[in-house]
């Protein structure tokens, strides 16, 4: 063999793996490229399920904060109602039937504005209800204890109708949500009526 037959030979020996490794090379780019992509795929998957996790317990804290803020209110009520200086007040709240009863005109028109307060709360919470318990029926009805529904009903809603309902059992505030109804959201003032806890025109609650 000759040199330059000896060189010719070498040159192809030299070039003729060299198809062989750019394929392996691609292979291998293309290998790494997909476990990267599926790593992504999982990470955004993961990152997804935190991010779902961590905006639900914001609106669950969100939630009991709004409920906790009716409760604390209702209390506030019952703290000013219990201060020395609103004793006499208090005393009417329990012994009133009728706003006409009260002859001081000062003191009438102080205890109206507790008992439109009381109302308006009352009424705030009704409203407000259905956008933090999914529980609340379509139409708004009260669910009170020892009712059929109330085994299908979760129990914040029949607390919630149970301290509305007898809210209303009170004459004056009977009689001050049929005095201004037409300010009141209308499936209120129903439920109200339907429930039984308060009669069309005022006074004394159905027996």
């Amino acid at each position: 063999m000759t040199g330059d037959e000896r060189h010719s030979s070498a040159n192809q020996e030299a070039q003729g793996p060299a198809p062989r490794r750019s394929l392996d090379y691609r292979l291998t780019l293309e290998i790494v490229a997909a476990v990267l992509g599926l790593a992504t795929l999982v990470f955004l998957a993961l990152q997804t399920v935190s991010a779902r996790e961590q905006a639900w317990e914001s609106a669950h804290q969100t939630t009991a904060a709004r409920l906790d803020g009716l409760y604390q209110q209702l209390l506030a009520y019952d703290q000013w109602r219990g201060q020395n200086e609103n004793k006499h007040i208090n005393m009417l709240l329990n012994q009133v039937d009728n706003l006409d009863d009260i002859k001081d005109p000062e003191e009438r028109d102080q205890f109206y504005s507790v008992e439109v307060w009381f109302v308006d709360y009352f009424d705030y919470v009704y409203s407000t209800l259905p956008d933090l318990l999914r529980c609340v029926p379509d139409d708004g009805h009260l669910v009170l204890r020892g009712s059929r529904e109330e085994s299908r009903t979760c129990d914040e809603w029949v607390a919630w109708s149970e301290t509305i309902h007898r809210a209303f059992q009170d004459p004056v505030t009977c009689q001050v949500l049929h005095d201004d109804e037409p300010l009141y959201e209308k499936k209120f003032v129903t439920a109200i009526r339907e429930s039984k806890a308060c009669p069309a025109q005022g006074g004394r609650p159905r027996p």
